[in-house]
Protein backbone atom coordinates (compact mmCIF):
# COMPACT_ATOMS: atom_id res chain seq x y z
CA UNK A 1 0.00 0.00 0.00
CA UNK A 2 2.83 2.18 1.01
CA UNK A 3 4.88 1.70 -2.25
CA UNK A 4 1.78 2.53 -4.07
CA UNK A 5 1.13 5.83 -2.80
CA UNK A 6 4.88 7.00 -2.91
CA UNK A 7 4.35 5.90 -6.82
CA UNK A 8 1.23 7.91 -7.16
CA UNK A 9 3.28 11.04 -5.34
CA UNK A 10 6.30 10.07 -7.74
CA UNK A 11 4.09 10.42 -10.81
CA UNK A 12 2.24 13.46 -9.02
CA UNK A 13 5.79 15.26 -9.15
CA UNK A 14 6.64 13.81 -12.32
CA UNK A 15 3.65 15.50 -13.76
CA UNK A 16 4.72 19.04 -11.87
CA UNK A 17 8.30 18.28 -13.14
CA UNK A 18 6.94 18.36 -16.63
CA UNK A 19 4.29 21.50 -16.51
CA UNK A 20 7.00 23.42 -15.23
CA UNK A 21 9.66 22.45 -17.89
CA UNK A 22 6.78 22.64 -20.58
CA UNK A 23 5.82 26.40 -18.88
CA UNK A 24 10.02 27.33 -19.14
CA UNK A 25 9.62 26.61 -23.33
CA UNK A 26 7.94 29.14 -25.40
CA UNK A 27 7.35 28.03 -28.81
CA UNK A 28 3.69 28.57 -29.02
CA UNK A 29 3.33 31.62 -27.67
CA UNK A 30 6.26 32.53 -29.89
CA UNK A 31 4.49 31.47 -33.11
CA UNK A 32 1.35 33.57 -31.32
CA UNK A 33 3.31 36.57 -31.18
CA UNK A 34 5.02 35.81 -34.79
CA UNK A 35 0.91 35.85 -36.08
CA UNK A 36 0.15 38.91 -34.41
CA UNK A 37 3.25 40.66 -35.65
CA UNK A 38 2.88 39.77 -39.12
CA UNK A 39 -0.55 40.76 -39.06
CA UNK A 40 0.17 44.33 -37.85
CA UNK A 41 2.91 44.78 -40.58
CA UNK A 42 0.08 43.68 -43.11
CA UNK A 43 -1.94 46.50 -42.18
CA UNK A 44 1.10 49.09 -42.57
CA UNK A 45 1.92 47.56 -46.28
CA UNK A 46 -1.42 47.78 -47.44
CA UNK A 47 -2.06 51.18 -45.72
CA UNK A 48 0.65 52.20 -48.03
CA UNK A 49 -0.40 49.77 -51.12
CA UNK A 50 -4.22 48.81 -51.44
CA UNK A 51 -3.29 46.14 -54.18
CA UNK A 52 -2.11 43.75 -51.30
CA UNK A 53 -5.37 43.87 -50.06
CA UNK A 54 -6.10 42.22 -53.17
CA UNK A 55 -3.59 39.76 -53.24
CA UNK A 56 -4.15 38.98 -49.60
CA UNK A 57 -7.70 38.00 -50.18
CA UNK A 58 -6.75 35.93 -53.07
CA UNK A 59 -4.12 34.04 -51.32
CA UNK A 60 -5.95 33.69 -47.82
CA UNK A 61 -8.99 31.76 -50.22
CA UNK A 62 -5.85 29.40 -51.81
CA UNK A 63 -4.94 29.04 -48.35
CA UNK A 64 -8.40 27.73 -47.54
CA UNK A 65 -8.70 25.20 -50.65
CA UNK A 66 -5.19 23.87 -49.88
CA UNK A 67 -6.27 23.16 -46.58
CA UNK A 68 -9.19 21.35 -47.63
CA UNK A 69 -7.48 19.19 -50.33
CA UNK A 70 -4.78 18.14 -48.63
CA UNK A 71 -6.01 17.70 -44.41
CA UNK A 72 -7.24 14.85 -43.24
CA UNK A 73 -8.14 16.49 -39.86
CA UNK A 74 -10.20 19.69 -39.94
CA UNK A 75 -8.71 22.13 -37.49
CA UNK A 76 -6.58 24.45 -39.46
CA UNK A 77 -10.35 25.10 -42.07
CA UNK A 78 -11.50 26.23 -38.75
CA UNK A 79 -9.18 28.56 -37.48
CA UNK A 80 -8.88 29.49 -41.54
CA UNK A 81 -12.74 29.90 -41.16
CA UNK A 82 -12.26 32.15 -38.16
CA UNK A 83 -9.58 34.13 -40.33
CA UNK A 84 -11.83 34.75 -43.06
CA UNK A 85 -14.74 36.02 -40.38
CA UNK A 86 -11.83 38.74 -38.90
CA UNK A 87 -10.76 39.76 -42.26
CA UNK A 88 -13.56 40.31 -44.39
CA UNK A 89 -14.22 43.78 -43.44
CA UNK A 90 -10.47 44.65 -44.29
CA UNK A 91 -11.23 43.47 -47.54
CA UNK A 92 -13.86 45.64 -48.16
CA UNK A 93 -12.87 48.48 -46.10
CA UNK A 94 -9.52 48.73 -48.11
CA UNK A 95 -10.82 48.13 -51.93
CA UNK A 96 -9.54 44.53 -52.44
CA UNK A 97 -11.07 43.69 -55.56
CA UNK A 98 -13.20 41.09 -55.03
CA UNK A 99 -16.63 40.33 -54.78
CA UNK A 100 -18.56 42.57 -51.66
CA UNK A 101 -19.59 39.32 -49.95
CA UNK A 102 -16.66 37.48 -50.73
CA UNK A 103 -16.30 36.58 -47.09
CA UNK A 104 -19.63 34.78 -47.05
CA UNK A 105 -18.93 33.26 -50.41
CA UNK A 106 -15.48 31.76 -48.47
CA UNK A 107 -17.03 30.33 -45.75
CA UNK A 108 -19.70 28.90 -47.81
CA UNK A 109 -17.88 27.22 -50.01
CA UNK A 110 -15.06 25.79 -47.70
CA UNK A 111 -18.38 24.55 -45.35
CA UNK A 112 -20.45 22.82 -48.12
CA UNK A 113 -16.97 21.30 -49.63
CA UNK A 114 -15.70 20.15 -45.84
CA UNK A 115 -19.22 18.64 -45.26
CA UNK A 116 -18.53 16.72 -48.85
CA UNK A 117 -15.20 15.64 -47.23
CA UNK A 118 -16.83 13.65 -44.52
CA UNK A 119 -15.32 15.83 -42.03
CA UNK A 120 -16.08 14.83 -38.27
CA UNK A 121 -17.55 11.80 -36.34
CA UNK A 122 -21.11 12.90 -35.51
CA UNK A 123 -24.10 12.76 -37.52
CA UNK A 124 -25.41 16.41 -39.89
CA UNK A 125 -27.48 18.18 -37.91
CA UNK A 126 -29.87 19.34 -40.79
CA UNK A 127 -32.30 21.48 -38.65
CA UNK A 128 -31.50 24.61 -39.79
CA UNK A 129 -32.05 23.30 -43.75
CA UNK A 130 -35.77 24.40 -43.43
CA UNK A 131 -35.01 27.94 -41.88
CA UNK A 132 -32.97 28.59 -45.21
CA UNK A 133 -35.25 26.75 -47.88
CA UNK A 134 -38.13 28.96 -46.67
CA UNK A 135 -36.27 32.02 -47.74
CA UNK A 136 -35.55 31.23 -51.40
CA UNK A 137 -39.39 31.51 -52.86
CA UNK A 138 -38.94 35.78 -52.28
CA UNK A 139 -36.18 35.35 -54.93
CA UNK A 140 -39.40 34.93 -57.61
CA UNK A 141 -40.94 38.65 -56.33
CA UNK A 142 -38.49 40.47 -57.36
CA UNK A 143 -39.00 42.42 -60.57
CA UNK A 144 -35.83 41.86 -61.91
CA UNK A 145 -33.17 39.54 -60.76
CA UNK A 146 -30.31 41.23 -58.93
CA UNK A 147 -27.53 39.53 -58.22
CA UNK A 148 -26.75 42.07 -54.51
CA UNK A 149 -29.80 41.95 -53.57
CA UNK A 150 -30.07 38.34 -53.55
CA UNK A 151 -26.80 38.06 -52.13
CA UNK A 152 -27.19 40.73 -49.45
CA UNK A 153 -30.37 38.90 -48.39
CA UNK A 154 -29.45 34.90 -48.46
CA UNK A 155 -26.02 34.81 -48.14
CA UNK A 156 -25.68 35.25 -44.57
CA UNK A 157 -28.44 33.05 -43.89
CA UNK A 158 -26.66 30.34 -46.00
CA UNK A 159 -23.29 30.58 -45.00
CA UNK A 160 -25.48 30.18 -41.16
CA UNK A 161 -26.86 26.46 -42.53
CA UNK A 162 -23.32 25.77 -44.17
CA UNK A 163 -21.14 26.62 -41.49
CA UNK A 164 -23.93 24.72 -38.93
CA UNK A 165 -24.15 21.60 -41.25
CA UNK A 166 -19.96 21.65 -41.17
CA UNK A 167 -19.70 22.07 -37.18
CA UNK A 168 -22.37 20.05 -36.08
CA UNK A 169 -20.15 16.86 -37.14
CA UNK A 170 -17.01 18.18 -35.41
CA UNK A 171 -15.35 17.64 -31.43
CA UNK A 172 -13.60 20.77 -30.57
CA UNK A 173 -11.65 20.32 -27.34
CA UNK A 174 -9.85 23.29 -25.26
CA UNK A 175 -7.04 23.52 -27.67
CA UNK A 176 -8.25 23.92 -30.61
CA UNK A 177 -10.95 26.31 -29.45
CA UNK A 178 -7.98 28.46 -27.90
CA UNK A 179 -6.35 28.35 -31.42
CA UNK A 180 -8.86 29.30 -33.01
CA UNK A 181 -10.13 32.18 -30.99
CA UNK A 182 -6.45 33.31 -31.40
CA UNK A 183 -6.54 33.39 -35.36
CA UNK A 184 -10.05 35.62 -34.97
CA UNK A 185 -7.98 38.22 -32.63
CA UNK A 186 -5.31 37.93 -35.00
CA UNK A 187 -7.08 38.81 -38.22
CA UNK A 188 -9.36 41.49 -36.62
CA UNK A 189 -6.21 43.34 -35.15
CA UNK A 190 -4.85 43.82 -38.91
CA UNK A 191 -7.82 46.16 -39.32
CA UNK A 192 -7.54 47.80 -35.73
CA UNK A 193 -4.09 48.87 -36.88
CA UNK A 194 -5.23 50.34 -39.90
CA UNK A 195 -7.79 52.59 -37.87
CA UNK A 196 -5.13 53.11 -35.28
CA UNK A 197 -2.82 54.48 -37.33
CA UNK A 198 -5.65 56.53 -38.99
CA UNK A 199 -6.63 57.79 -36.06
CA UNK A 200 -3.00 58.97 -35.01
CA UNK A 201 -2.36 60.68 -38.63
CA UNK A 202 -5.73 62.37 -38.78
CA UNK A 203 -4.99 66.18 -38.32
CA UNK A 204 -8.64 67.02 -37.22
CA UNK A 205 -11.11 64.90 -35.59
CA UNK A 206 -14.37 66.50 -34.85
CA UNK A 207 -16.26 64.47 -32.62
CA UNK A 208 -19.93 64.81 -32.18
CA UNK A 209 -23.64 62.70 -31.15
CA UNK A 210 -23.03 60.53 -34.61
CA UNK A 211 -20.40 57.92 -35.75
CA UNK A 212 -17.39 58.62 -36.64
CA UNK A 213 -15.70 57.46 -39.61
CA UNK A 214 -12.40 59.18 -39.05
CA UNK A 215 -11.77 56.46 -35.92
CA UNK A 216 -13.26 54.05 -37.87
CA UNK A 217 -10.59 53.95 -40.72
CA UNK A 218 -13.01 55.75 -43.27
CA UNK A 219 -15.43 52.49 -42.94
CA UNK A 220 -18.98 52.65 -41.88
CA UNK A 221 -18.67 52.92 -38.44
CA UNK A 222 -21.38 50.20 -37.74
CA UNK A 223 -19.44 47.35 -39.31
CA UNK A 224 -16.32 48.43 -38.10
CA UNK A 225 -17.59 48.47 -34.51
CA UNK A 226 -19.05 44.84 -34.85
CA UNK A 227 -15.60 43.85 -36.68
CA UNK A 228 -14.11 45.38 -33.43
CA UNK A 229 -16.42 43.46 -31.01
CA UNK A 230 -15.20 40.04 -32.94
CA UNK A 231 -12.01 40.41 -32.03
CA UNK A 232 -12.58 41.52 -28.25
CA UNK A 233 -15.02 38.50 -27.95
CA UNK A 234 -12.35 36.56 -28.79
CA UNK A 235 -9.86 38.20 -26.90
CA UNK A 236 -11.72 37.89 -23.83
CA UNK A 237 -12.92 33.94 -24.32
CA UNK A 238 -9.41 33.24 -24.66
CA UNK A 239 -8.83 34.74 -21.14
CA UNK A 240 -11.84 32.69 -19.28
CA UNK A 241 -10.39 29.59 -20.85
CA UNK A 242 -6.38 30.04 -20.78
CA UNK A 243 -4.56 29.07 -17.57
CA UNK A 244 -1.30 27.86 -18.77
CA UNK A 245 -0.09 30.45 -21.27
CA UNK A 246 -0.27 33.31 -18.25
CA UNK A 247 1.94 36.02 -20.11
CA UNK A 248 0.21 35.32 -23.54
CA UNK A 249 -3.39 35.82 -21.64
CA UNK A 250 -2.19 39.36 -20.17
CA UNK A 251 -1.28 40.29 -23.89
CA UNK A 252 -4.93 39.12 -24.94
CA UNK A 253 -6.54 41.00 -21.69
CA UNK A 254 -4.78 44.49 -22.67
CA UNK A 255 -5.57 43.73 -26.65
CA UNK A 256 -9.23 42.97 -25.24
CA UNK A 257 -9.43 46.39 -23.77
CA UNK A 258 -7.72 48.24 -26.49
CA UNK A 259 -10.17 46.76 -28.98
CA UNK A 260 -13.09 47.97 -26.07
CA UNK A 261 -11.64 51.36 -26.24
CA UNK A 262 -11.70 51.49 -30.40
CA UNK A 263 -15.66 50.22 -30.15
CA UNK A 264 -16.24 53.09 -28.30
CA UNK A 265 -14.34 55.44 -30.54
CA UNK A 266 -16.26 54.94 -33.36
CA UNK A 267 -19.26 56.15 -31.45
CA UNK A 268 -21.43 53.29 -33.27
CA UNK A 269 -23.12 51.21 -30.56
CA UNK A 270 -24.18 48.15 -32.08
CA UNK A 271 -20.89 46.28 -31.83
CA UNK A 272 -20.43 47.25 -28.14
CA UNK A 273 -23.99 46.25 -26.99
CA UNK A 274 -23.16 43.20 -28.74
CA UNK A 275 -19.87 42.33 -27.39
CA UNK A 276 -21.42 43.21 -23.54
CA UNK A 277 -24.66 41.22 -23.86
CA UNK A 278 -22.05 38.30 -25.59
CA UNK A 279 -19.82 38.22 -22.48
CA UNK A 280 -22.59 39.01 -20.06
CA UNK A 281 -24.60 35.99 -21.08
CA UNK A 282 -21.86 33.47 -21.41
CA UNK A 283 -20.70 34.68 -17.98
CA UNK A 284 -24.01 32.66 -16.29
CA UNK A 285 -22.10 29.60 -17.34
CA UNK A 286 -18.59 30.26 -16.99
CA UNK A 287 -19.26 30.88 -13.59
CA UNK A 288 -20.93 27.79 -12.67
CA UNK A 289 -17.62 26.43 -13.30
CA UNK A 290 -15.68 26.50 -10.11
CA UNK A 291 -12.23 26.32 -12.22
CA UNK A 292 -13.57 29.27 -14.86
CA UNK A 293 -15.61 31.33 -11.60
CA UNK A 294 -12.70 33.31 -10.86
CA UNK A 295 -10.72 34.12 -14.28
CA UNK A 296 -14.46 35.25 -15.68
CA UNK A 297 -15.21 37.83 -12.26
CA UNK A 298 -11.37 38.55 -11.80
CA UNK A 299 -10.82 39.60 -15.68
CA UNK A 300 -14.36 41.24 -16.39
CA UNK A 301 -14.27 43.13 -12.83
CA UNK A 302 -10.66 44.56 -13.46
CA UNK A 303 -11.26 45.29 -17.66
CA UNK A 304 -14.19 47.18 -16.56
CA UNK A 305 -12.54 49.30 -13.64
CA UNK A 306 -9.29 49.84 -15.66
CA UNK A 307 -11.59 51.27 -18.52
CA UNK A 308 -13.96 53.19 -16.17
CA UNK A 309 -11.45 55.07 -13.85
CA UNK A 310 -8.74 55.19 -16.02
CA UNK A 311 -9.19 55.04 -19.69
CA UNK A 312 -12.94 56.79 -20.01
CA UNK A 313 -11.85 59.83 -18.13
CA UNK A 314 -9.23 60.27 -20.60
CA UNK A 315 -11.24 59.54 -23.92
CA UNK A 316 -13.96 62.25 -21.94
CA UNK A 317 -11.48 64.79 -21.88
CA UNK A 318 -10.04 63.65 -25.57
CA UNK A 319 -13.83 64.50 -26.97
CA UNK A 320 -14.89 67.41 -25.30
CA UNK A 321 -17.28 65.30 -23.14
CA UNK A 322 -18.77 63.53 -26.87
CA UNK A 323 -18.21 59.85 -25.63
CA UNK A 324 -20.02 59.76 -22.33
CA UNK A 325 -23.39 61.92 -24.21
CA UNK A 326 -23.06 59.18 -27.60
CA UNK A 327 -22.89 56.06 -24.82
CA UNK A 328 -25.86 57.52 -22.68
CA UNK A 329 -28.19 58.24 -25.70
CA UNK A 330 -30.63 55.63 -26.26
CA UNK A 331 -31.76 56.81 -29.68
CA UNK A 332 -31.59 53.90 -32.43
CA UNK A 333 -30.90 55.99 -34.96
CA UNK A 334 -33.73 54.98 -37.00
CA UNK A 335 -34.04 51.33 -36.76
CA UNK A 336 -37.23 51.70 -34.83
CA UNK A 337 -38.76 53.60 -38.37
CA UNK A 338 -37.13 51.10 -40.19
CA UNK A 339 -38.75 48.28 -38.22
CA UNK A 340 -42.20 49.89 -37.99
CA UNK A 341 -41.91 49.96 -41.77
CA UNK A 342 -41.01 45.94 -42.45
CA UNK A 343 -44.11 45.65 -39.99
CA UNK A 344 -46.49 47.52 -41.90
CA UNK A 345 -45.24 46.22 -45.24
CA UNK A 346 -45.76 42.40 -43.40
CA UNK A 347 -49.22 43.54 -42.17
CA UNK A 348 -50.13 44.04 -46.18
CA UNK A 349 -48.04 41.74 -47.61
CA UNK A 350 -48.53 38.55 -45.21
CA UNK A 351 -48.51 35.54 -47.09
CA UNK A 352 -45.18 36.09 -49.65
CA UNK A 353 -43.54 39.33 -48.72
CA UNK A 354 -42.84 41.62 -51.30
CA UNK A 355 -39.27 39.64 -52.73
CA UNK A 356 -35.90 40.12 -51.79
CA UNK A 357 -34.32 43.63 -51.56
CA UNK A 358 -37.78 45.52 -51.86
CA UNK A 359 -37.97 46.44 -48.36
CA UNK A 360 -35.47 49.08 -48.99
CA UNK A 361 -37.43 51.64 -50.55
CA UNK A 362 -40.87 50.66 -48.08
CA UNK A 363 -38.73 52.37 -45.18
CA UNK A 364 -38.92 55.85 -46.45
CA UNK A 365 -42.06 55.34 -45.07
CA UNK A 366 -41.04 56.38 -41.60
CA UNK A 367 -37.18 56.70 -42.26
CA UNK A 368 -35.50 56.97 -45.76
CA UNK A 369 -34.89 54.57 -48.57
CA UNK A 370 -32.62 52.22 -46.71
CA UNK A 371 -30.99 49.03 -46.28
CA UNK A 372 -32.25 46.34 -44.04
CA UNK A 373 -30.59 46.45 -40.45
CA UNK A 374 -32.62 44.06 -38.30
CA UNK A 375 -32.65 40.90 -39.45
CA UNK A 376 -35.69 39.36 -37.71
CA UNK A 377 -38.33 42.38 -39.63
CA UNK A 378 -36.52 42.45 -42.78
CA UNK A 379 -37.19 38.60 -42.74
CA UNK A 380 -41.30 40.12 -41.99
CA UNK A 381 -41.74 42.42 -44.87
CA UNK A 382 -39.44 40.64 -47.53
CA UNK A 383 -40.57 37.15 -47.34
CA UNK A 384 -44.16 37.34 -45.43
CA UNK A 385 -45.47 33.97 -43.54
CA UNK A 386 -42.62 31.87 -45.07
CA UNK A 387 -39.59 34.37 -43.28
CA UNK A 388 -42.08 34.04 -39.96
CA UNK A 389 -41.91 30.65 -39.98
CA UNK A 390 -38.24 30.59 -40.95
CA UNK A 391 -37.71 32.75 -38.07
CA UNK A 392 -39.37 30.31 -35.51
CA UNK A 393 -37.25 27.56 -36.84
CA UNK A 394 -34.28 29.35 -35.77
CA UNK A 395 -35.61 30.17 -32.99
CA UNK A 396 -36.73 26.46 -31.95
CA UNK A 397 -33.87 25.25 -32.96
CA UNK A 398 -31.39 27.33 -31.24
CA UNK A 399 -33.66 26.59 -28.09
CA UNK A 400 -32.92 23.54 -28.20
CA UNK A 401 -29.27 23.44 -28.64
CA UNK A 402 -29.41 25.89 -25.67
CA UNK A 403 -31.46 23.32 -23.69
CA UNK A 404 -29.07 20.86 -24.58
CA UNK A 405 -27.51 19.14 -21.14
CA UNK A 406 -23.46 20.15 -21.48
CA UNK A 407 -21.04 21.17 -19.14
CA UNK A 408 -20.85 24.80 -17.90
CA UNK A 409 -17.75 25.88 -19.95
CA UNK A 410 -18.86 24.47 -22.95
CA UNK A 411 -22.68 25.94 -22.71
CA UNK A 412 -20.95 29.02 -21.81
CA UNK A 413 -19.23 29.41 -25.40
CA UNK A 414 -22.18 28.08 -27.23
CA UNK A 415 -24.67 30.72 -26.00
CA UNK A 416 -22.08 33.40 -25.85
CA UNK A 417 -21.54 32.71 -29.67
CA UNK A 418 -24.86 32.32 -30.35
CA UNK A 419 -25.39 35.50 -28.66
CA UNK A 420 -23.05 37.72 -30.40
CA UNK A 421 -24.37 36.31 -33.44
CA UNK A 422 -28.41 37.26 -32.61
CA UNK A 423 -27.39 40.56 -31.74
CA UNK A 424 -25.16 41.57 -34.17
CA UNK A 425 -28.26 40.53 -36.78
CA UNK A 426 -30.73 42.13 -34.57
CA UNK A 427 -28.89 46.29 -35.43
CA UNK A 428 -26.94 45.05 -38.83
CA UNK A 429 -28.99 42.12 -40.47
CA UNK A 430 -26.30 39.81 -42.07
CA UNK A 431 -24.35 42.46 -43.27
CA UNK A 432 -20.60 40.59 -41.77
CA UNK A 433 -20.01 36.95 -42.30
CA UNK A 434 -19.11 36.98 -38.22
CA UNK A 435 -22.63 35.93 -36.94
CA UNK A 436 -23.35 33.67 -39.23
CA UNK A 437 -19.90 31.59 -38.81
CA UNK A 438 -20.18 31.86 -34.87
CA UNK A 439 -23.89 30.94 -34.91
CA UNK A 440 -22.93 27.83 -36.97
CA UNK A 441 -19.46 27.26 -34.64
CA UNK A 442 -21.95 26.99 -31.38
CA UNK A 443 -23.28 23.71 -33.25
CA UNK A 444 -19.86 21.95 -33.01
CA UNK A 445 -19.54 19.25 -29.87
CA UNK A 446 -17.09 20.84 -27.33
CA UNK A 447 -15.17 19.31 -25.09
CA UNK A 448 -13.84 21.83 -22.79
CA UNK A 449 -11.81 22.17 -19.48
CA UNK A 450 -9.70 24.22 -17.71
CA UNK A 451 -6.58 22.51 -17.02
CA UNK A 452 -5.51 22.51 -13.39
CA UNK A 453 -2.46 25.44 -12.48
CA UNK A 454 0.98 24.62 -11.18
CA UNK A 455 -0.48 25.53 -7.40
CA UNK A 456 -2.99 23.02 -7.86
CA UNK A 457 -0.69 19.98 -8.61
CA UNK A 458 1.63 21.68 -5.76
CA UNK A 459 -1.51 21.02 -3.37
CA UNK A 460 -2.00 17.51 -4.24
CA UNK A 461 1.70 16.65 -3.99
CA UNK A 462 1.90 17.88 -0.81
CA UNK A 463 -1.07 16.11 -0.06
CA UNK A 464 0.60 12.79 -1.11
CA UNK A 465 3.57 13.31 1.01
CA UNK A 466 2.06 13.77 3.97
CA UNK A 467 0.16 10.50 3.10
CA UNK A 468 2.81 8.66 1.96
CA UNK A 469 4.78 10.03 5.36
CA UNK A 470 2.04 8.60 7.59
CA UNK A 471 1.67 5.35 6.05
CA UNK A 472 5.48 5.21 7.05
CA UNK A 473 5.39 5.73 10.72
CA UNK A 474 2.32 2.97 11.22
CA UNK A 475 4.60 0.66 9.54
CA UNK A 476 7.07 1.23 11.85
Amino acid sequence: MTDKIVSQSMTASSRLGMSRYRGKQLPYTAKILLFFFLQAVLALVIRQANVVSTLHAYGTILVGLFFLVTDKEPYRLIYWMGYVAGAELLWRGTGANVFWETGKYAIILISALGCLKNFGKYPFNFSLVPYFLLLTPAIFLMPSFNREAVAFALAGPFALVTASLFFSRLEINTAQLKTLLLTILASVLTFSILALVGLINADVIEFSGASNLITSANTGPNQVSSVLSLGAFAAFIYAFLEKEQKFLRFLVIVLGIGLFVQITLTFSRGGLYTLIGAIAMGGFFFIRDQKARRSYVLIVLVSFLVFYFLLFPALEQWTSGALGARLRDTEPTGRIEIIQSDLEVFMENPVFGIGLGQSDYEHARYFRVSNAHTEYSRMLAEHGIFGLISLLILAVVLGLKFLHKNEPIAKAVIVACMTWGLLFMAHSATRLVAASFLIGLAFAHFELNIPTTESDHEVRYSRFRRMSARYKSLGR
